[in-house]
């Protein structure tokens, strides 16, 4: 089984075929390999592969050289957020200023997957698409409203805040 923390990355030949349309990969095989960032990891792009219909899609890229492993990366997520679960985090715990927007991302992915489970996986796809922050704060308050209605108001409130927590400074 593969390392589910390991990142991939687009190779030349993948970054070929996602510059050309016509490049004879399927609609949703093309749609995973422009999401493969060098930022996401096995674990994140198999779940956005399943999404899609089929979570193998990640090794047939892989297997048709558009796709390769990176390097690892060290994760600022609280591990109580992690996708596998665990408890979830006190409102007290001061969660770990992200590096970054792609942090951000990913750490409101997950905190919302915590929230909603399954069900919140077309709002993370948008989320981790956002391309800068505007994009992402618009789709935040979306999920935020979404929480509202199935957690409650106090819910969507501390969702807020955690991710509020995370946002790169500046």
């Amino acid at each position: 089984m593969p390392n589910k923390q390991v990142i991939y990355q687009k190779t030349q030949k993948g970054t070929e075929a996602v510059a050309n349309r016509h490049s004879g990969l399927a609609p949703r095989l093309r749609s995973l390999l422009i999401m493969v960032d060098g930022k996401r990891t096995y674990a994140e792009l198999t779940t956005m592969a399943a999404a899609l219909g089929d979570p193998q899609r990640l090794s047939e890229l892989e297997a048709e050289g558009l796709v390769a492993p990176a390097v690892a990366e060290e994760r600022t997520m609280p591990a109580a957020l992690e996708p596998a679960g665990g408890p979830q985090p006190s409102a007290t715990a001061a969660p770990q200023r992200a590096a970054n927007l792609a942090q951000a991302q990913r750490f409101s992915s997950h905190l919302l997957e915590h929230l909603l489970g399954p069900m919140a996986e077309p709002l993370c796809i948008k989320i981790e698409g956002a391309r800068d922050l505007a994009d992402f704060v618009a789709v935040i308050k979306r999920a935020r409203e979404i929480v509202r209605e199935i957690k409650g108001a106090a819910e969507a409130e501390r969702f807020v805040a955690q991710i509020e927590a995370q946002m790169p400074a500046g």
